[in-house]
């Protein structure tokens, strides 16, 4: 039990349990031990028989024999027993952890994240540790302590044979721990093409309605192939090395070759007249029994070494640094959103955003434009602290965000996303994620207003359809559904990041309905990420972002008469759409 004891991320993953792992392995120790009667009884009654037909006490060794292995079988149901009850214990206690830690952890997190790899340690190293608490660790227990008590024994009926019998034992463990060398290193690796394979299925799951409506099924495949091949060829390098050292050990302890062993040996020792053949039928029935028992060792061993890697990465998930909590909050006065020469990078030598200033004054709508990579949605997210800036200031109501209680900065400061995810649930849970207490009417009020009410009544279960199963929504309705949650939510200050990029022409007329009454329905500050620029045309700012930096900033008109990055994004869009425009089809 040193992978349980020791202060590695197994030890310390399993630490709740230790104690029901130990008392488990126990049980199953003495269990295997016990469960050896039947062959010991075996050799004991064949030699008495043969001397005395009639000896009352055969049915006595025989009823040792049959409480023995009746005690051993209940030991083992129990260490069975306590064993799946610290599983149950440590999923349930792993995956609070996890949900808890991936709850406070930065935002940006997980945009630089997979959600393969999350889904890799939620449940197939969650997975991982169960069949390593369930059963490796009493397997282990048993194989261990089954050579043990029968070459104990052994050694008792001839201790010369038994030292034979004993003697491909240490280069069968020797050959097992060259292989065995390096296994860490594989695990690190199996665990990262593993997570790629876990990747590619939800991108190809998530993107299968996209591939099939535009026939590019073959490009869809092609990725998950690609990470499967990668998979295949690195386990097939791995594995392919150990085929012929691991059937060498494996043939060393095998039945037929102990079996050869013993009779050889025996017979030589018969015949010198160092034992009577009949001590030789211990060596048949229990000696053949060691072979079972060091497979399962074997077997566990891989099982081992791939809990630990689970464990490393769980180990690594659950130390995800929080998002800083300030240790006495400050509440904003105001609305205000101010950027106070921005700097930041998501890597420390490729900085996205160079010395961005700007006042987000409340009552106003400001749109934030540039061409692609410019910095516009990053810019967005730091407003609702995805991360903090490597430099410079972004103060809420005069207070940094970081000074800011996250609970509070996100019930005033909204962010309807251009890429809308809805969770499993009913179509009112998923608008209620913005408030969870609000009732019916709140929600219904809420969907109205996002236009998307009506939409919600054609479900089969109305408000209580539930997405992913009878809730089918096309990407502009889903888009509604999340303009719903910002009118529940009722936020001061409002971030609309390219919020209609997925809409048809139809849906982009609802969804920018809806917008329209979100940003006039009070008095509250609204700063709109776009893409179209007929759709800012009367923002009270625009401001322009090239290269990570403010490059314009003033009203449409004024930024067209400059003539600068402004003009020239204006005119390319509408370059793009002129000849569609003059010659419909």
């Amino acid at each position: 039990m040193a992978g349980v004891a020791g202060a590695s991320p197994v030890g310390s993953l399993l630490r709740p349990v230790r104690g029901r792992l130990a008392l488990a392995a126990g049980l199953q120790a003495v269990s295997s031990a016990l469960v050896l009667s039947p062959l010991i009884v075996s050799a004991l009654i064949a030699e008495r028989l043969l001397e005395d037909p009639a000896d009352p006490g055969i049915w006595r060794t025989l009823l040792i024999g049959s409480v023995l292995l009746a005690a051993g079988l209940v030991l083992k149901g129990v260490a069975d027993l306590v064993a799946h009850l610290a599983d149950n214990t440590l999923t349930l206690i792993l995956r609070r952890r996890l949900a808890a830690r991936l709850r406070t952890a930065p935002l940006g997190w997980f945009t630089g994240t997979t959600a393969g790899r999350v889904k890799q340690g939620m449940q197939d190293d969650v997975g991982a540790l169960h069949h390593l608490v369930a059963h490796s660790y009493n397997e282990i227990a048993g194989a261990v302590a089954t050579p043990i008590a029968a070459y104990a024994y052994l050694f008792v009926v001839d201790w010369r044979l038994a030292l034979i019998l004993v003697a491909p034992l240490p280069v069968f463990v020797l050959i097992y721990w060259r292989m065995m060398a390096g296994s860490g290193q594989q695990m690190d690796e199996y665990g990262r093409v593993l997570a790629e394979v876990n990747s590619a299925v939800v991108e190809f799951v998530d993107g299968i309605p996209v591939v099939k409506t535009f026939g590019r099924t073959g490009r869809a495949h092609a990725a998950y192939r690609a990470a499967v091949e990668r998979f295949t060829t690195f386990f097939v390098g791995w594995s392919r090395p150990l085929i012929a050292p691991e059937t060498i050990a494996n043939q060393l302890v095998a039945p037929v070759a102990l079996l050869a062993l013993t009779l050889v040996s025996g017979t030589g020792f018969v015949a010198a007249g160092w034992m009577d053949g009949i001590d030789l039928l211990p060596f048949t029935l229990v000696g053949l029994g060691l072979a079972g028992s060091v497979g399962v060792l074997t077997s566990n061993v891989q099982a081992l070494q791939m809990g630990r890697a689970a464990a490393a990465r769980l180990s690594a998930l659950l130390k995800i640094d929080p998002m800083p909590e300030p240790p006495e909050p400050v509440s904003p006065s105001g609305t205000r959103l101010e950027l106070d020469h921005v700097h930041f990078g998501y890597e420390p030598d490729r900085e996205v955003l160079h010395d961005v200033t700007a006042t987000f004054e409340p009552g106003s709508v400001t749109a934030i434009v540039g061409p692609s990579g410019s910095g516009k949605s990053t810019l967005a997210r730091l407003m609702l602290r995805y991360a903090d800036p490597t430099a410079g200031q972004i103060r809420l109501g005069g207070a940094r965000l970081d000074q800011i209680a996250s609970e509070e900065l996100f019930r005033t400061v909204g962010l309807v996303f251009q890429d809308v995810r809805l969770i499993r649930a009913t179509i009112a849970d998923n608008i209620a994620l913005a408030r969870p207490e609000a009732d019916r009417a709140d929600i219904q009020r809420a969907a109205a207003a996002a236009n998307i009410h009506e939409r919600i009544l054609r479900l089969p279960r109305g408000y209580d359809s539930v997405h992913g199963e009878d809730a089918v929504l096309s990407g502009g309705e889903t888009q509604r559904i999340s303009i719903a949650r910002a009118f529940l939510l009722d936020p001061d200050v409002l971030v609309l990041d390219e919020a209609t990029s997925a809409a048809d022409a139809e849906s982009e007329h609802a969804i920018q309905t809806a917008l329209s009454a979100l940003v006039t329905e009070r008095s509250r500050t609204v700063i709109v990420i776009a893409h179209r620029l007929d759709t800012i045309r009367d923002a009270d700012e625009i401001l322009v972002l090239d290269r990570g930096r403010v490059a314009e900033r003033g009203r449409h008109g004024e930024l067209l008469a400059l003539g600068g990055s402004y003009q020239r994004l204006w005119q390319a869009q509408h370059d793009r759409r002129a000849p569609t425009e003059g010659h419909p089809r």
